[in-house]
Formats: structure tokens, sequence, C-alpha cells
């Protein structure tokens, strides 16, 4: 499953985004891997903090050509994960054009970067399952056409293409991995984190039926999917679909109240969101057979984590 040329020393990978929910995950696995991790995004991150997370450098600056020369310095990076941008549907309605730049100029850049090294590294984009939209009642493929129902979506869909035609027109090895619905440890935004933040306060109310389906995938599988995909055999492009758990948003919130201890039931109000398809499951079974990978986290567990967290946190 991973490359050993890779592996053989010491070697260098850049994160972009670094400091994200996501980006500090899959930092913590390269560093387990043996990787020297620099890193680039937005975060006041002090010293202890960023070793940690296994980072030698951090820089907290835009994601741009001159920025990502600047931390990569003498380094000669072997990977480049992209884990940047806004991460939400919502931002994308009410800031199209910053919501762009985060996911499609970063991108570009990072291509640009990789295209003029002397050894271009292995880029790995973490996109999103919003390219797909609406897709019914079925679990994508990856050969699924994407069909975004919103700037979020059209934004990934963009990024991917890039990458894409990097890859087919300049040689770049690229790796793409589509994560649907990913929670834990440190997220403070999204559903999850509201969700507990209204059970704290007594107002389990939430928009939408509760019946809409998701795939659900603990941020450390998501991270280790990353970095799986990274570190796999083969030139060109590739495609990975990254979810694990189909749960409805009813079932969620009612195994996430529980874990929380909070007595609570969630009420919905049967209002959607512009731009969330009633259902988003993935088939996993490309990243399965192609690159070995299984998730080791189940939904029970991660939601007791995550509630966990949320108390030590000085919640509930």
């Amino acid at each position: 499953m991973s490359d050993p040329t890779v592996q053989s020393d010491r070697r260098t990978a850049l994160v972009l985004g670094a400091a994200g929910f996501v980006g500090r995950h899959v930092c913590r696995q390269l560093a387990a891997q043996g990787f020297s991790v620099l890193g680039l995004g937005h975060g006041q991150w002090n010293t202890e903090e960023r070793q940690q997370h296994g980072l030698i450098a951090w820089l907290d600056a835009d994601i741009t050509p001159a920025t990502i020369q600047s931390i990569c310095a003498d380094q000669q990076p072997v990977l480049v994960v992209h884990c940047a941008g806004s991460g939400a549907v919502s931002h994308s309605f009410s800031a199209p054009a910053t919501d762009f730049s985060r996911s499609v100029d970063t991108t570009l850049a990072m291509l640009e970067f990789a295209r003029l090294r002397p050894t271009p590294p292995r880029v790995v984009l973490a996109s999103s399952a919003a390219v797909y939209g609406d897709q019914g009642d079925r679990d994508i493929r990856e050969d699924t056409p994407v069909a975004p129902i919103s700037p979020y979506g059209y934004h990934k869909a963009m990024a991917e293409m890039l990458c894409e035609s990097y890859s087919r027109f300049f040689g770049l090895e690229t790796r793409i991995v589509r994560l649907f619905s990913v929670y834990g440890e440190g997220l403070r935004k999204q559903l999850l984190w509201d969700a507990l933040n209204k059970f704290q306060h007594g107002t389990p109310s939430f928009f939408g039926t509760g019946e809409e389906l998701r795939d659900w995938i603990h941020v450390d599988d998501a991270a280790r999917l990353l970095c799986t995909a990274a570190l796999s055999h083969g030139a060109g492009h590739a495609i990975y679909n990254g979810g694990h758990v189909r749960a409805n948003t009813r079932e969620v919130l009612t195994l996430l109240a529980e874990a929380g201890n909070t007595g609570l039931q969630p009420i919905f109000s049967g209002e959607a969101h512009p731009g969330n398809p009633r259902r988003l499951t993935a088939s996993h079974e490309r990243a399965a057979v192609t690159l070995g990978f299984q998730p080791c986290i189940d939904l029970q567990q991660g939601l007791q984590r995550y509630a966990n967290w949320f108390k030590t946190e000085g919640h509930l």
C-alpha cells in the first residue's frame, strides 16, 4: 500500500490548512509515519502546540505561491496535502468570492508550486462529497458524474479539475479524497458542535426533517485515508470516496444527546437548507480494494469521544 521510495528515509511533507480541523490530524499522521511536516495556513499556534501536532515549521499566512515558497525555503517536499478551505456550504452562499479563493486559488498555487519543482511532489486534495450534489437514493461511486448544487460544491469541483489537468498535461501525481461528513474531537462548528451547544441550553431544535441521510467518518479515519492515498502506488490521477457509517440526522443527534447524558431528544422544523441534498452516501469499495483502507472508529464510539471532548472544553 505504501510506496517504499517515499518512506525510505525521513522526508518532508507540506500540509496546507495545517491548523484546520482535518489538517492538524493529517499533520499528526504524517509525523507518526516519519515525515518532517511543514504547515501553512491560518491559525495562531505557539511552538508547543505546533510541535504537539508534529510540525517542524509553521507559517500563519494566506496560501499563495510566495508563501508556499517561503515555508518550504530549502526543503524539498515529496508530498503536498491540501486541507484548506471554508468547509461550509452556507458560507459559499453568503461569501462566494471568498469561498472560491480558498478552494480554487489555493489549489492553483499548490499545483504551480509542484509543477515548477525539479522533482515534483505528489499532490493530495481533500475535496468534498458536495461535488456530487443530490444523486437520489443510492450510494455514490467515484465515477458518478459530478453535479454540485451549491457554490461550495462547484468550487471543490473546479479545484479537482485543476488537479486532473495538471496530472494530464504536466505529469503531476495527484490524488483526490472526497470526504463525506467528517466529525470528531476539535470540531468547533457545523451540526454536532451546534447540537451540543443547543442541548446544553435546553433548546434541541434543528432545521430539516431529521431523515437526511449522510455518510459519517471520524476525523482520525479521514486523516488516515488522506495519508494512505498520498502514499499509494501509481502515477497519474486517482479519486477516492471517504465515508464510513450511514445514518440520518435524527439517529446521529439522538446518539449524541445520549452520549452527552442530556436527557433530550432532537426536534426538527421540516425546513431544509439550500444546497443540502436529502441523501449523500458513498460507495467505499475503491479505497478498500485499491488502498486496503478500512475505517476503525464506529459512529457510537466516535460520538461518545466527541461528547467527552466537548465536556473537557468546559461544556455540558
